[in-house]
């Protein structure tokens, strides 16, 4: 009874926050600005509350939960990237429960690759405390390298910075384009109800989606609904500053621009999940649903190139994971029944009608040599 009450009067104070707001913004606030108030809001927003999120008993599962295959693999593939560094550090930024950091770490060990720091980058203080007690199994050698951050300032390392399902979390806007024309979807209220609601979209986002049509060749179709992240180049440009040389990581679910925008998704990407179900409505289980859209990895290329990294590789996680030397890890399993274990596990990683293909790997590289990822099937060309 007491956790149905918190989890009432939480959604009622948002509620009371986002009438509040859309009363002091003119009836109307833009769908972004629902966003973080519902996700980021302190001690109310998703990421804010102490409830369970990630895997058994949460809203969803990520790679790291389902199989320390993925946390491995991605360890023993970049340890010639470390390699490259005569101290290299390694920043991870959202970090979930923490469970790719314990792996990653103790595969590097297990290899004998010495790195100076491995910093996290966590902006819930829920998940940090989590974290901090997963990390604390660890060898004390190992956990005493862990660092965690509450912003960007620090000295830029030489090393990795690593991000497994980052982006799909950063706010977007959602538009529809009806009679030719661009509208913005926000929410509004009425009698004290939550609703969608479009307005004429701004200058900015007309002329962003202008643009986008203008690269895929193609008009979008009326009825067409979609989102967009007009300040991603704001955010990329921070963590970016955050290494000197070396390489940046990002896995999460999503498509090249001309996928993105295709004409069969002409409902857009947004995705709600609520204890490992999917949720159409992103007003229901306010604070307590997890909301989020599909990358647009043209979008991150092109950001990444304006600030001076070159794509070293752009493939499907599918493709990542089975690299000759991650399907070492398979091989070292001495037990058969843990081995078969492992590999179901691993499919759910890497089959198309699982993860395999909807999530993608691209790896960028400043001031480091050039392909250094030839065994996978590279896809940059479809940029």
């Amino acid at each position: 009874m007491e956790i149905s009450n918190h989890y009432s009067e939480q959604v009622q104070e948002l509620e009371k926050i986002l009438r509040d707001r859309i009363d002091d913004n003119n009836g109307w606030i833009p769908f972004d600005h629902f966003f973080n108030t519902v996700m980021y809001e302190p001690v109310l927003g998703y990421y804010s509350s102490g409830s369970q999120k990630i895997g058994v008993g949460g809203d969803f599962t990520t790679a790291p939960e389902i199989s320390t295959y993925f946390s491995k693999s991605i360890s023993r593939q970049t340890i010639p990237l470390l390699r490259m560094h005569d101290h290299p550090s390694v920043i991870e930024i959202g970090a979930g429960r923490g469970t790719f950091a314990f792996d990653y770490l103790k595969e590097l060990e297990s290899n004998d690759i010495e790195i100076e720091h491995y910093y996290i980058l966590e902006i819930s203080a829920d998940l940090r405390d989590r974290q901090i007690q997963l990390i604390s199994d660890l060898p004390k050698k190992i956990r005493n390298k862990v660092i965690w951050l509450e912003s960007l300032d620090i000295k830029p390392i030489n090393g990795l910075l690593i991000a497994n399902e980052v982006i799909d979390a950063l706010p977007f806007k959602r538009f529809t384009k009806q009679n030719n024309e661009i509208f913005e979807l926000g929410i509004t209220h009425l009698n004290g109800e939550l609703k969608e609601m479009k307005q004429e979209g701004s200058e900015n986002i007309k002329a962003a989606i202008h643009l986008i049509e203008k690269e895929i060749n193609r008009h979008l179709e009326d009825g067409f609904n979609s989102e967009i992240r007009l300040d991603f180049h704001k955010w990329f440009k921070g963590i970016s500053s955050m290494i000197n040389n070396g390489s940046m990581i990002f896995i999460d679910y999503g498509y090249a621009r001309n996928d993105f925008y295709k004409s069969e998704r002409m409902s857009g990407n947004m995705i709600c999940h609520h204890r490992n179900e999917i949720i159409e409505n992103p007003l229901s289980n306010l604070g307590h649903q997890d909301i989020s859209a599909s990358v647009d990895f043209t979008q991150l290329a092109n950001s990444a190139i304006q600030e001076g990294y070159f794509i070293d590789l752009f493939t499907s996680q599918s493709s990542f994971l089975l690299d000759s030397e991650s399907l070492n890890i398979l091989k070292e399993i001495v037990s058969d029944e843990e081995r078969i274990q492992e590999v179901q596990k691993l499919k759910q990683l890497i089959m198309p009608n699982h993860m395999g293909d909807v999530f993608k790997c691209m790896i960028l590289g400043k001031g480091i040599s050039a392909d250094n990822f030839e065994e996978s099937h590279d896809m940059t060309h479809t940029l």
